[in-house]
């Protein structure tokens, strides 16, 4: 049995989603992607648990840096955080793209490439950063 093949639960913003009356569930993929996005979302040691759980914002958005600059540490921490997943083998690609927002707003839409544990290519999309 792989690890990609893990049940959870199934979120929506953040909140539980009922099928039926009963708590929705995600397996496989779904449930793989969601588990990252939410790790990508979670600033790092803010989780009580684990402090190495999630994503560096304060060292990608707070760092006087230029744009590119600012998305090379954004790709770097991406690959530090996803990393972090056992159910992901190797991350192959990351494509990070300007949102469409004003200059005063750092957001960026990410695209990541991934191979899981059980060899099954994935591409997990998210937006990063604060939006207005």
């Amino acid at each position: 049995m792989t690890r990609n093949n893990t049940t959870g639960i199934r979120l929506d913003h953040g909140d539980i989603v009922l099928d039926h009356g009963r708590i929705a569930q995600l397996e496989g993929i779904p449930n793989l992607a969601q588990a990252l996005q939410i790790r990508l979302l979670t600033p790092l040691g803010d989780d009580r648990y684990d402090i190495r759980y999630g994503l560096d914002y304060r060292s990608v958005f707070t760092t006087p840096t230029t744009a590119h600059e600012m998305r090379d540490l954004l790709r770097l921490n991406l690959v530090r955080t996803l990393t972090t997943d056992p159910r992901v083998a190797e991350i192959r690609d990351i494509e990070v793209v300007d949102a469409e927002l004003d200059a005063h707003h750092r957001v960026w839409n990410v695209a990541v490439s991934i191979i899981t544990s059980d060899g099954t290519p994935a591409v997990l999309t998210t937006t990063v950063g604060a939006p207005a």
